[in-house]
């Protein structure tokens, strides 16, 4: 049973400032008020789908019941890839975001860099929402504070202090829930092609998200192999001492990865689990070929 600090944290998180390089969790929210103006004046309990009543809210905000979707991408260039995930958040460019970096495991700083040793990446998962928030006003209009901060000319130096007390965008919707995705990163020294790249990650998606291992020892055997970096059933040795699993061969490496808001639970959390409990449970899994 999630508490009432869990949803009034994200309704009140609605307005404020976040960067969009950084990490996307609340947490790292800038400040402690909103950036736009609301209606504060006239207040209502809104309703939460599921869940229950949240006294006291601006007018302006809304609350829509959740759903659960399974996505699967193409197998997409790295510029492709980050395009995407940035038109999901409502957010014009290529320019990787915070999301992208984290979920593929890039660096951040180095983007170029990062963008010229990927082939492809692609991504098969389960987004589980229980409900959505969002602010229903427009236009939104910044508050005072904020317009007189912006520097009135160029200087990098005053830029970054707004980004780092404002932030570079402000949240004008969010969901709680929780994600089960595999994700599949192709290096420059991978052959595979990207219909065979893309056959591998849904036969992957498909066992992980129903718990059952198609590859037996005759498909191994056979012409098209399956890459190591996708026989996650395979029985091995693995050290859970950290955040993240890491097996290698000759050419591929597989990171398995368990994230969790509440803290780390070294692999346990299943596909149901993160169904039944998304708030409490994200799992991640990440091929590196």
């Amino acid at each position: 049973m999630m508490s009432n600090g869990i949803m009034e944290r994200a309704e009140k998180s609605l307005g404020r400032g976040f960067d969009l390089t950084s990490d996307f969790r609340l947490k790292f929210c800038k400040g402690e008020k909103r950036l736009v103006f609301l209606n504060e004046a006239e207040k209502k309990e809104l309703k939460v789908p599921g869940f229950g009543v949240i006294k006291d809210v601006s007018a302006d905000i809304k609350c829509d019941k959740g759903d659960r979707i399974r996505y699967q991408s193409d197998i997409l260039e790295f510029h492709q890839m980050s395009e995407l995930f940035n038109q999901k958040a409502s957010a014009p460019g290529k320019i990787p975001s915070g999301l992208f970096n984290s979920m593929f495991g890039f660096e951040g700083c180095t983007w170029a860099a990062d963008a010229a040793n990927t082939k492809c990446l692609g991504l098969d998962g389960y987004f589980i929402y229980l409900c959505s928030f969002r602010i229903d006003r427009y236009p939104l209009v910044l508050r005072d504070e904020v317009r007189k901060a912006v520097p009135s000319s160029w200087d990098p130096c005053a830029l970054a202090r707004f980004i780092e007390k404002y932030g570079t965008h402000i949240i004008v919707g969010l969901s709680i829930g929780g994600q089960d995705v595999v994700l599949v990163r192709q290096d420059n020294s991978s052959n595979l092609g990207p219909s065979e790249l893309k056959r591998h990650l849904d036969d992957l998606g498909d066992q992980l998200f129903t718990g059952i291992c198609n590859f037996t020892a005759k498909a191994r055997d056979q012409k098209s192999k399956t890459p190591q970096a996708f026989n996650v059933f395979d029985p091995q040795p693995v050290a859970f001492d950290s955040f993240s699993s890491v097996r290698r061969t000759k050419d591929v490496s597989s990171t398995v990865a368990n994230n969790r808001f509440n803290g780390l639970e070294k692999c346990q959390c299943d596909h149901d689990t993160t169904l039944l409990t998304p708030v409490g449970n994200n799992r991640k899994w990440v091929a590196v070929i």
